[in-house]
């Protein structure tokens, strides 16, 4: 099958996580998540991290020519340069929730709010063209990644320059979503990511863009404009879209929101609950209960954070 060992080294790029992962959010924001078992994926644009998915392009001293041993990676890391930034003209085509590996920790409460959302990750990422990335914090770090990936098996097999160059391309790509700012390393992310055109560069080719999620907007209470975000939620995918005729941009963008609105969602693949320090913690943990029963998730433990924190 055409591309079929391209795919597979894209894949040994993700590197997907496996355990629990950990949400933190606010009253409004578990309500949210757990009534419309769905969880909103924000443009990585309005991120309170002003260096998201930057944190690359800025970096032009990382690598030297000597340091590749893949001629297709060295071409394309100069390439990189030479645009000016990777990703930069399609900075506001990404979407990402974030979580963090550690649960109860003081900081994230402060921060975030007050539950602590439990999460399978091997069940969380499920559908097609969304990725779970361990974040890296270093220049270090994210040089060795790269010169790691670079060398392994799954280049071998790749049939052509076209191929070697995408591989490539995809593996900067990947790079871009893992680097971020040193300053926030104790946060220990695990981002959920996902790509959406808001602008079609290939009008002719509707196929290439089925399987973006489609946009929605609220209004940020920083900016008081409306921002962008996305709908993350499990359910049971179908190759229907294969077969259908060709549509515009607009035609396209309706249709995928009307059935966005229908299609059923499964639970979310939640493990574990946790009540942050707070006033009321009991009543807190007793109405996260009631909650989870009422909306399927009856399996789902809640507990109590011990942290001394009084808070608000």
């Amino acid at each position: 099958m055409k591309y079929e060992q391209l795919k597979k080294l894209i894949q040994a790029f993700s590197e997907p996580y496996r355990g629990t992962i950990y949400h933190y959010t606010s009253a409004d924001g578990i309500s949210g998540i757990i009534d419309n078992h769905e969880i909103w994926m924000s443009n990585t644009a309005f991120m309170n991290d002003t260096t998201e998915l930057k944190m690359l392009q800025n970096a032009e001293a990382i690598f030297k020519d000597t340091d590749f041993a893949n001629d297709a990676v060295r071409r394309e890391w100069h390439e990189t340069l030479e645009r000016q930034g990777f990703n930069r003209n399609r900075q506001t085509d990404y979407y990402m929730a974030s979580f963090s590996r550690k649960k109860d920790l003081l900081e994230q409460w402060r921060a975030y709010g007050n539950f602590c959302i439990g999460f399978d990750a091997k069940k969380l990422a499920v559908k097609r063209r969304v990725f779970l990335y361990s974040c890296l914090y270093t220049e270090h770090d994210i040089r060795r990644w790269v010169l790691k990936k670079e060398k392994i098996d799954e280049w071998k097999g790749l049939a052509n320059d076209e191929e070697k160059r995408n591989g490539a391309y995809n593996l900067f790509y990947v790079a871009s979503m893992k680097y971020k700012n040193k300053h926030f390393k104790s946060e220990k992310e695990i981002r959920l990511i996902a790509s959406s055109h808001h602008n079609w560069l290939y009008e002719n080719s509707p196929e290439m863009y089925e399987d973006d999620l489609p946009i929605h907007f609220r209004r940020h209470p920083l900016y008081g404009s409306p921002v962008p975000y996305v709908k993350f939620f499990v359910n049971h995918e179908s190759d229907e879209s294969a077969k259908r005729m060709k549509e515009t941009e607009k035609e396209m963008k309706e249709r995928k929101l009307n059935e966005e609105s229908t299609k059923p969602r499964k639970l979310l693949p939640i493990t574990e609950i946790i009540v942050g320090p707070m006033a009321h913690q009991k009543e807190a943990k007793a109405a996260c209960e009631i909650l989870l029963s009422e909306r399927g998730y009856k399996k789902v433990r809640v507990t109590e954070s011990n942290i001394p924190y009084r808070g608000i």
